[in-house]
């Protein structure tokens, strides 16, 4: 009897947990969302203490810069970005009158009869009614923003006590690896952050320069929504050369093909050397660990999940290669294996993230 009711305990424990954990699961988001920035500019911040800078004034003297910059980068693009996002509302109807033009000839010459215009009225009104509504969801990014700026900051005061909490918890003789594998996944995390919107940059730039070079409308709205594309795992690629090239049908469908041939390559430059160097060497996460989270975070929580995905994924990685799997060969009596999982050799740069006393991550 006695155990049947610890495992209904148990159960009625597990069940209340998640129950609460789903109530609470847009704040647990904000919340993991503000850590992985947080660990994104420790680095910064680190830089900072070194020189004898205070932790608060650090933290500070980083939202400054990252705030002073995005405001210069709005006084640089709001102009252009408004004038071109008006100039793209205004011409939707010359837009769109041109893509059927080129639509129904291909009916003529090839002999085949698709009712088309309905669809395409039906997304360009579509894509029209975003750009004039899109102002609705301003407010409640920027209170977001906020939110996870007041949140990593309280996180990069606080991580440091709740880490040597927890490494107190861990026996004498395995302190020091318990600080090395928090250190490891803050590490994984931030770089993730890094990684992204270094990654993010360069699509971004290379995406602009070829649009305004292939004289397509608004080469600035397109190489901002590539950028921005480019920060969504799996479809952000496909969706950032979508968008030039179906601009580029508004000149002809040559100019369509050869917008698109430029952005593939662009893709493709990008995927074979700023993802490796950047990406690769912040995660080390297989091709299908990526794919595995990505699938599982987009299915439970779409877009954020899909985001959040990747570095919990590689702070779950961290976990299993330096605790499982230690724990594996010990028990099958292989001791110098385990030893060598637990303590790998650390590389330069994550050496380099904070001191053993938990000054980084």
């Amino acid at each position: 009897m006695r155990t049947l009711v610890t495992a209904a305990l148990i159960v009625l424990g597990v069940v209340g947990l998640v129950f609460l954990l789903a109530q609470i699961l847009s704040i647990v988001l904000i919340v993991l969302i503000a850590i992985v920035f947080a660990e994104g500019i420790r680095p910064l911040v680190l830089r900072l203490m070194r020189r004898r800078w205070p932790q608060p004034l650090a933290i500070f003297a980083v939202y400054v810069g990252l705030l002073a910059f995005l405001a210069v980068l709005i006084t640089l693009l709001v102009q252009p970005i408004v004038s071109e996002a008006q100039q793209l509302a205004a011409n939707f109807p010359a837009y769109q009158s041109n893509f059927l033009k080129f639509f129904h000839n291909l009916e003529t010459q090839f002999h085949f009869n698709v009712d088309i215009t309905k669809q395409v009225t039906g997304a360009l009104g579509a894509a029209q009614q975003i750009l004039f509504t899109i102002g609705a969801t301003i407010f409640s990014i920027v209170v977001n923003f906020f939110l996870v700026l007041v949140l990593g900051f309280l996180w990069l005061v606080s991580s440091e006590r709740l880490k040597h909490f927890t490494v107190d918890l861990v026996p004498i003789r395995r302190q020091d690896l318990a600080t090395d594998i928090l250190r490891e996944i803050g590490f994984r995390m931030g770089g993730f952050v890094r990684a992204t919107a270094i990654n993010s940059l360069a699509v971004g730039v290379a995406t602009g320069v070829a649009s305004a070079v292939l004289h397509l409308p608004s080469p600035i709205l397109l190489g901002i929504f590539a950028g921005l594309a480019g920060a969504i795992p799996i479809v952000g690629a496909t969706v950032g050369v979508a968008a030039p090239v179906l601009l580029a049908f508004t000149i002809g469908p040559g100019w369509a093909l050869l917008t698109g041939v430029v952005m593939g390559v662009i893709q493709i430059i990008d995927a074979n050397t700023v993802v490796p160097i950047v990406m690769n060497r912040a995660l080390s996460l297989p091709a299908l660990g990526v794919v595995l989270a990505l699938l599982i975070g987009g299915t439970l929580q779409g877009l954020i999940g899909s985001l959040l995905a990747v570095p919990v994924a590689a702070a779950i990685q961290v976990l299993i290669q330096r605790i499982l799997v230690p724990v594996i060969y010990a028990s099958q009596g292989r001791y110098d294996e385990a030893h060598a999982a637990a303590y790998r050799t650390l590389t330069p740069a994550l050496k380099t993230a904070g001191a053993r006393s938990g000054t980084g991550t």
